[in-house]
């Protein structure tokens, strides 16, 4: 699913738990282009769905629609960062034009919910920061122990594997060392250039604020799906979907362990579950759809593919 081309550009991007190829260092003035762009999207897009009347249709729906627009946008590692005046990741706030795996399913859980524009903003800030608090150190940066417990306690998503899997569900438990992960990372989360080297080191003073955590996760192992596939009506109309590894080795290259490679989203179309996603995988980067249980099938042979873990949306408005 992904391609790690060389270990030293390896990095945690966005609450995406995965290694991937990072993305180019931004100015803070390409940045400010890009959020400028952004807001002139975003007027549109709740224009478009304003004459549709997607904003009174079901959740499904509204899922359907916000996740379709951005169909065939490019993959991009990091999409986001903390807005063009900040000091360490100045990739904007938010963005149309790319996206990565998490970003893209922040940007369309954010869309689905919201009311308005503003409040579309103020939704995607809640789910990705601890709080509402913008800051690289309170980004929902690991999906298990983060991103996910975060999502719940805003009441937006809900675990919802074992009610799909029952006694056919299993739990992956893996050590997440957030601590070793920042002091590893602290050099490539500085895209602003200014003062680097006493960013670099106030990152990685910080990690003493972290601590070693063990994520304990739900899932539905890929096998039990594909022999299984009447699981797939258990379903809800909308979600999430995470992508769980076991016995993955990306220890070395980026500090941690981890148990989540990558993110989408799922919504019924026809009797089937459709999974929409920002693809890394090579001569698909960009977003692309796929039934469910075919994205299953085609990863079968990945070893340290375990399975899926499944978030229902909640058909709440902000």
């Amino acid at each position: 699913m992904k391609l790690v081309v060389k270990p030293l550009m390896i990095i945690l991007f966005a609450g995406m738990a995965a290694p991937h190829v990072m993305a180019q260092v931004s100015s803070s003035a390409a940045s400010a282009v890009i959020e400028r762009s952004a807001e002139s999207d975003l007027h549109k897009l709740f224009n478009k769905a304003q004459e549709q009347g997607v904003l009174f249709k079901s959740l499904r729906d509204r899922v359907d629609f916000f996740s379709s627009q951005f169909l065939g946008r490019p993959y991009l590692g990091g999409a986001l960062g903390e807005g063009s005046n900040s000091s360490f990741d100045n990739d904007p706030l938010f963005r149309f034009d790319a996206f990565d795996c998490t970003t893209y399913v922040e940007t369309v859980v954010a869309l689905s919910l919201a009311s308005s524009e503003e409040s579309f903003k103020n939704l995607l800030t809640q789910i990705r920061y601890m709080n509402g608090q913008i800051s690289i150190f309170t980004r929902n940066h690991f999906t298990s122990i983060d991103w996910n417990p975060n999502a719940e306690r805003l009441g937006v998503l809900r675990d919802i594997t074992t009610d799909v899997g029952s006694s056919q569900t299993s739990t992956l438990e893996t050590l997440i060392e957030k601590d070793t992960w920042f002091a590893r990372q602290a050099s490539e989360m500085v895209k602003a250039k200014e003062n680097e080297a006493k960013k670099i080191e106030y990152i990685r003073a910080s990690t003493q604020n972290f601590s070693k955590e063990t994520a304990r996760l739900n899932f539905i192992d890929k096998k039990t799906l594909v022999s299984n596939t009447q699981l797939l009506r258990y379903f809800p109309k909308a979600g999430v979907i995470n992508i769980v590894r076991a016995n993955w080795k990306v220890k070395e290259a980026i500090g941690t362990a981890l148990d989540i490679s990558h993110q989408g989203i799922f919504f019924e179309r026809n009797g089937q579950i459709i999974f929409r996603h920002a693809s890394f995988k090579r001569g698909s980067q960009f977003v692309v759809e796929i039934p469910l249980i075919d994205y299953v099938k085609n990863n079968l042979g990945d070893s340290t593919f375990a399975g899926i873990n499944i978030l229902g949306l909640n058909d709440l408005r902000f």
